[in-house]
């Protein structure tokens, strides 16, 4: 079997835009950055039949950390621009972002790739007019696996089964 390499252009972040009713993805494109750190939560046993004390995971805590470049007319960024300008707090700020994950899972005529459908905390970091960058982060809730087709920039989400919780 070839190795491939996966490219950090075919791992799309996606984010509901839609105020409601049904969902409008838009590509979270203009970013250098694209850091998922999966925050395990673990727990050390120190058990007496053991040398060295045993770490257990207990959870992950999965955050995506995002910068966008202010482009006016970016459905992405003209949307985090209102929620920088409006500072929303609560449930307003639980969103919907989808990762559609590299490495075709299907054909090459009908590529589909691994994809979370998550429930997120949206966390506006900074706003820097300087480097004309927005700077937030996801904190994901919850991740309903499937997988995902992507054409002309729109996904298709198809879920494999249950949500899962990682809190």
């Amino acid at each position: 079997m070839a190795l491939e390499r996966l490219k950090k252009f075919k791992t799309i972040p996606f984010l509901n835009i839609a105020k409601s009713g049904s969902e409008s993805w838009a590509r979270i494109g203009k970013s250098t950055i694209f850091d998922l750190v999966l925050n395990a939560q673990t727990e050390d046993n120190d058990f007496i039949e053991d040398e060295i004390p045993t770490t257990e995971i207990k959870s992950y805590k999965p955050e995506l950390a995002q910068e966008l470049q202010c482009n006016k007319g970016d459905p992405a960024f003209d949307y985090l621009y209102d929620m920088f300008y409006n500072l929303p707090t609560g449930e307003d700020v639980k969103k919907n972002l989808l990762i559609v994950f590299a490495g075709n899972k299907g054909t090459e005529s009908a590529p589909k790739f691994n994809a979370w459908n998550t429930t997120s905390t949206l966390i506006l970091d900074h706003f820097d007019s300087v480097a004309e960058k927005i700077y937030f982060k996801f904190s994901i809730i919850n991740i309903q696996r499937g997988t995902a087709t992507v054409t002309d920039n729109v996904p298709s989400f198809t879920e494999n089964g249950a949500v899962q919780s990682v809190e």
